[in-house]
């Protein structure tokens, strides 16, 4: 497993902030079987060095280590897994979060998928996870009955909470990821949805239950931290909002139309502003009364902005 070893068909980035759990990462990484990846690990500007723990469990010159001395992540992660993935060679990465563990079959399963992948024209592989504590113990096990999934059935399952995703458990083709880009939400929240959604550009996600990737929820991880909440809220509704406007083409007319109820409710309940471009969906489908209704709602909003926050 060396940097020039051009055999790899995988990478794995690791962006690396928190030093709490990195050990536990990294010896997941160093404990594969088949060791036909590489491994990225780009340095956010850390408070706490990160290499001698990368040196207990790899040699120098086996992996790629990128020590940026400007934070981006805390402005928006997305940004730093970008940063990483510029050095990409690979076909294929993983972004393998800085506090969860993979399988020691994880990369071997990847290549045993390979050939059913390449003849479906697959590019988004998800594995089977788990939910970990600080203290490694399961919370919950996630082991879903479908083998593959339409692009749109998946974004639909998470959104309704049908399932559970998040980004580490995801393998992405590097084309894909370079044709589309990740979308910039607050904490980059629901990024990771809209990236496997996307990048699977209409052919189906596999979905393999052969290996585990154990993701992480503890206080000092986004999705564990209560005090984020309102950040997370805010996310969902920028998410909302680019779903309508960018990709409603892509969802029948119902959950859409759901998602515009959705979007002008919490507009109003936290007094977000609410974008009269969300509400040209219903004239794209000649609903006239919805679309009427639902203009009066943003003006509405807007005026309890205006009076709520003067400029």
């Amino acid at each position: 497993m060396t940097p020039q070893n051009h055999q790899n068909k995988l990478a794995i980035v690791i962006p690396y902030y928190k030093i709490d759990f990195f050990e536990e990462t990294l010896k997941s990484v160093a404990a594969q079987t088949n060791k036909n990846f590489t491994l990225y690990i780009g340095n956010d500007a850390s408070p706490n060095d990160p290499l001698p723990i990368i040196q207990k469990y790899f040699e120098g010159g086996t992996y790629h280590y990128f020590d940026y001395k400007k934070n981006i992540g805390g402005q928006n992660l997305a940004l730093q897994w970008e940063r990483i993935l510029e050095n990409v060679q690979e076909k294929w990465f993983q972004i393998l979060g800085d506090d969860d563990m993979i399988s020691e079959n994880f990369v071997d399963v990847f290549y045993q998928s390979l050939p059913l992948v390449e003849a479906k024209k697959i590019s988004v592989i998800k594995f089977s996870h788990q939910w970990i504590d600080e203290h490694d113990q399961v919370i919950e096990d996630f082991d879903y009955d479908f083998s593959e999934l339409k692009p749109s059935e998946f974004f639909i399952k998470k959104y309704t909470h049908e399932i559970q995703s998040s980004l580490s458990e995801n393998i992405f083709k590097l084309d894909s990821y370079k044709k589309i880009g990740f979308q910039k939400m607050t904490l980059a929240w629901g990024s990771d949805d809209l990236a496997i959604f996307l990048f699977a550009q209409g052919n189906n996600i596999l979905y393999t239950k052969n290996s585990k990737v154990k993701v992480r929820i503890s206080g000092s991880s986004i999705s564990g931290s209560d005090h984020l909440d309102d950040q997370k809220q805010k996310a969902y509704f920028e998410l909302k909002e680019i779903l309508v406007t960018q990709y409603s083409s892509l969802f029948d007319y119902q959950f859409i139309s759901g998602v515009v109820e959705e979007y002008l409710n919490v507009s109003n309940y936290k007094t977000y502003n609410a974008h009269y471009s969300i509400i040209f969906f219903y004239l794209k489908h000649f609903k006239i009364k919805a679309f009427l209704k639902a203009l009066k709602k943003i003006y509405y909003i807007k005026r309890k902005c205006r009076l709520q926050f003067p400029s």
